[in-house]
Parts: structure tokens; sequence; C-alpha cells
């Protein structure tokens, strides 16, 4: 308990200081994009209970419902099947490695093309941008087995899906789930960007109105909406997390 509450008072006094700064350096004025954070908050205010951000924040949250789930679903099938069979491994190499450099902005604009400005575009660039990650590090968790229990394993004889279950998958875990709180903060900045891109749906499509009306104090209200969204995602991610592992220890 005590570890907890010194842990949460140091995050606590790293925001405020953090909001501290920020509002001196924008009252100081040294530029008009760098608004004070009270400015900003004020502005939220007003914004974040409004109908055009409510119905952009369901927009995107529907998006990443639809997306994310078979995402991590089906990245961890592939990727379990990559770790125990070569084969797999060698026929979907290419594409991971291809998938994880290429930069995302550059393979919206032909989804685009393929799904027209549609809720589809957004969801499979996120299926996209999140299955890659998934697939990589439930593989390398697989890989990671210690080779010492396999051997033991195969010297009483176990049978394979027994050597899965009892020790690959729990050797696993730590790295596919690692896997799966990447998947959600990629999950987020993948259908933002794609928004962004589209220019008319959801959060993404908010930001760069905002942008391009120059609204300065509402731009900065949403990326901290967008923020505190990605933070609260991952820690309560990191706390089911501990739980599942407290409950197998």
């Amino acid at each position: 308990m005590a570890n907890w509450l010194a842990q949460y008072w140091v995050q606590a006094l790293g925001l405020i200081l953090g909001a501290v700064a920020w509002e001196v350096v924008g009252r100081a004025g040294i530029s008009p994009a760098l608004p004070p954070i009270s400015a900003v908050i004020a502005a939220g205010n007003e914004l974040w209970s409004s109908e055009r951000f409510i119905e952009s924040v369901r927009t995107t949250a529907i998006s990443i419902l639809i997306g994310l789930p078979p995402s991590i679903l089906i990245g961890v099938i592939l990727g379990l099947l990559m770790g125990l069979l070569p084969p797999v491994e060698w026929f979907f190499r290419p594409y991971v490695n291809a998938s994880l450099s290429l930069p995302l902005v550059a393979i919206i604009p032909i989804i685009l093309l393929i799904f027209g400005l549609s809720q589809t575009t957004i969801v499979v660039v996120i299926v996209l941008y999140v299955l890659p990650v998934v697939m990589v590090n439930t593989f390398a968790g697989v890989r990671g087995t210690d080779r010492d229990l396999l051997d033991m394993a195969r010297s009483f004889n176990a049978q394979r899906g027994l050597v899965i279950r009892r020790i690959i998958l729990p050797s696993s875990r730590a790295l596919t789930l690692a896997g799966v709180r990447i998947g959600v903060g990629r999950a987020i900045t993948g259908g933002i960007v794609a928004e962004q891109v589209i220019g008319v749906l959801g959060v993404g499509g908010l930001v760069q109105r905002l942008g391009g009306a120059f609204a300065v104090e509402a731009l900065y209200a949403v990326i901290l909406f967008i923020g505190a969204v990605g933070v609260v995602s991952l820690a309560l991610i990191n706390r089911i997390e501990r739980r599942y592992q407290i409950k197998e220890t």
C-alpha cells in the first residue's frame, strides 16, 4: 500500500509541476501557439461537453472497439503459430517486418482508395497498425521459452499440447501482454491519424478542423483528452495484468 501511494504521489506531483511550468511558459507569451494551460482548460470545459465533441469521441471509440479485439486475438494466434511452426514464421515474417517499418501515413491513402471515406478505412488502419506488434511480441515470448524446461518435458515424454499449455503459454505471457499494451496505444494513435487524413470523422477529424481554424486552446484541449484516455487505458491494462499475475502465483 505504501509503495502504491508513493508511486502515485510522485506521478501526481510530476503532473502538477508540468502544469505549473506550462502555465508559466504560456503566460510569458513566447508564442501564440503555446497558450497557458488555464486557457486550455477553460476552452476544454466548453468543448468537452459539446455535441460535436461527444459525437467525435463516440465515432473514434466505435472504430477502436471494432478493430482492436480481433487484432489482438488474431495477433496472438498467429504469433503463437510463428513461434511453434517455422514454416508459418517464414511465411509471415516478411509481411510483419514490412508492416513495422512502413510509416502509417504512407499506407492510409491506399486504404482510403479501396474503402473510401468511411469508418471501414479507420478500422482497417487500426488492424494493420496493431496486428504486427502483437504478433512480434507473442512470437518473441514463445521463442524465449526456457530450453531447459522444454528438454525436461521431452525427457518425460510430455505431449505437445501439454507442453504448450503448461510451459510455452505461461512463459510467453509477459511479452504477449506487453504486445497487447503497445497495441492499445497504437490503436488509439492509428485511429486518430487515419481520421486526420480523412478529415471528416472522429477525434482526428476534429483535430484537423480545429488546427485549420487556428483554435489553439480548443486544439490543446482535445490533445489533453487524447493523452488522458491513453494514460487511463494503459493503467487499466497494467492493473488487469498485475491481478492476473497475482492469481497465477
